[in-house]
């Protein structure tokens, strides 16, 4: 048995490494097993939705992503029979380059990229151990933790564990737990390759070039830099059996076929075949162990949200295994990272699914030259990209909140409206006057308590997990921002938000006896008064 570790990560993907990045920010030591030989350079997703940005933003990651990226007037699609023939549509620019109500922007940057700069955050992290070329075979569990065994015979000890082993996860399949949901959307065959299409591409950019809407053979062209590299897909009917992979030859040709010119040259670097789903996993808990990203949920990839999903999904969980293991928290604190973001992957699902119909209803309406039922699609099609209500206004219905009494306001995926009500994302308001720290930044590794400035809160004691700011006074005095008016309360109320930007309680005035009442609202949500010596193997 090797030296034990808090947390055992299985997965060391952009879900298992972010959860490694998240833990090591609290000080909790893991160790992330890897089964995989070598990354590989084909990217499946190709966008970092604005929620997962303000994370990568909170880690340092922005300007290196920023700079490979496409540009912002490439947040578009553009539809033609071939990119050398008619273009038939195309959207307008989909996304906002800058808004207001976040710290930053979506960033169309490919998973290759994302993954590598992951790796290097997370290797910089002496708390973190990283085993390649490792295969996770079992995990036996009992009251007082985890024995995790590998397929080189060697056992390794953790408290908890955090499945990011992929859809196909050895782990979900070992608990027993079941995927619900469309086992087969479709098939998707994606080469990835190279080549030159400045002729046709420099001065049209876009997420990607949709074909043969009137010839009948639907081939898309994805831009992954921008430049010179692309991914080609070629999706088969819903309910069709795995089609066989395609050869080189066959690449090259319905490559060729959808750009236009016979002779173009294609270097493929990767030809794969992807089963689309659209599945959620019935539990994302079994005792000690947690499922995160595609091991506890299967997304269509027309949305974006599979990879963004993930790695919110282990921002969630992270804290909260750092304050158990910390004791700073009850256990009971883990059974709301189940209850939370279970309903975020089944709402996010169900919207992937109307998108990716949206696409068929174009061709339809392309290929009978309707242009009063193209335009309409083509305006629904910008809620599918700047989907900001999608990304940011999600809410935790129950879990780790205690409710207000207020409504939720009414929810649409192509509009976010900030608001503080318990559940909530907190609101994104700048603190200095050259945006550079924003209350965002304040949400990391510690609940952190906002009250108004006439505010009396009496004697609460200092606590290791929380940090108590009034409004008006440094770093909340910045005077263009009415933060009393951003969080909904008065200057006598007070806000309650959690380590992952999540408001935990509200209330518009404080109770009479706020100390008992705080007292109160930190034990419904499990934390400790006065708790302050970590468990073995927790915080150093």
């Amino acid at each position: 048995m090797t030296e034990p570790k808090p947390v055992a990560i299985v997965g060391g993907g952009p879900v298992g490494l972010s959860a490694a990045i998240v833990l090591a920010r609290f000080g909790v030591r893991c160790r992330v097993f890897e089964q995989a030989p070598a990354r590989s350079a084909h990217p499946k997703a190709r966008g970092v939705r604005i929620r997962t940005m303000e994370l990568f933003r909170q880690w340092g990651l922005e300007p290196e992503l920023r700079a490979r990226s496409l540009p912002p007037d490439a947040l578009r699609f553009i539809y033609c029979d071939t990119l050398a023939g008619d273009e038939l549509a195309r959207t307008d620019e989909l996304e906002p380059r800058t808004f207001a109500a976040a710290t930053t922007s979506s960033c169309r940057v490919a998973q290759d990229a994302v993954e590598q700069a992951l790796v290097r955050r997370a290797s910089a992290e002496a708390s973190m151990e990283f085993n390649p070329e490792t295969r996770v075979v079992a995990l036996d569990q009992s009251a007082d933790g985890v024995t995790v065994r590998t397929a080189d015979g060697d056992e390794y000890a953790a408290a908890y564990v955090i499945a990011a082993d992929g859809v196909g996860s050895t782990v979900r399949r070992a608990l027993g737990i079941e995927l619900a949901g469309e086992r087969v959307v479709s098939w998707w065959r994606s080469v990835y390759w190279s080549g030159d299409l400045d002729r046709w591409a420099a001065d049209r950019p876009c997420i990607q070039f949709v074909t043969g809407a009137r010839t009948g053979r639907h081939v898309q062209i994805a831009s992954v830099d921008g430049r010179h590299r692309w991914v080609t897909l070629i999706a088969s009917a819903p309910g069709e059996e795995r089609p066989a992979d395609l050869g080189p030859d066959e690449a090259r040709a319905a490559i060729r076929g959808a750009i236009g010119d016979p002779l173009v040259e294609v270097d493929i670097h990767d030809i794969a075949t992807f089963r689309i789903s659209a599945q959620n996993a019935t539990s994302y808990r079994s005792g000690r162990v947690f499922l995160a990203g595609d091991a506890a949920h299967a997304l269509p990839p027309t949305g974006g949200m599979g990879m963004n999903s993930g790695i919110q999904d282990v921002h969630n969980l992270a804290w909260k295994l750092a304050f158990v293991l910390n004791g700073w928290a009850d256990s009971r604190l883990l059974d709301s990272y189940d209850s939370e973001r279970r309903p975020v992957a089944d709402n996010n699902i169900a919207w992937s699914r109307q998108n990716g119909k949206r696409f068929g209803a174009l061709r339809v309406a392309l290929a009978e030259a309707d242009a009063p039922r193209v335009a309409e699609l083509l305006g629904e099609q910008r809620d599918h990209v700047s989907a900001v209500g999608q990304d940011l206004g999600f809410a935790y219905a129950g879990g780790a909140i205690v409710p207000d009494g207020t409504p939720p306001p009414p929810a649409s995926p192509a509009r976010y409206r900030p608001t503080a009500r318990p559940g909530h994302r907190a609101p994104a308001v700048w603190l200095d006057a050259d945006r550079r720290r924003s209350t965002l930044d304040l949400y990391d590794t510690r609940f952190v308590l906002l009250v108004g400035h006439e505010a009396r809160l009496g004697e609460l004691g200092a606590q290791p997990w929380l940090d108590t700011l009034r409004i008006g006074e440094p770093p909340l005095d910045h005077p263009e921002s009415d933060l009393h008016e951003a969080y909904g309360i008065s200057a006598t109320g007070a806000v309650l938000v959690r380590p992952d930007g999540h408001v935990a309680w509200r209330a518009e005035r404080l109770p009479s006896d706020p100390a008992a009442g705080l007292g109160e609202v930190f034990a419904r949500l499990g934390l400790g008064l006065g708790a302050s010596a970590a468990v073995p193997g927790g915080r150093r």
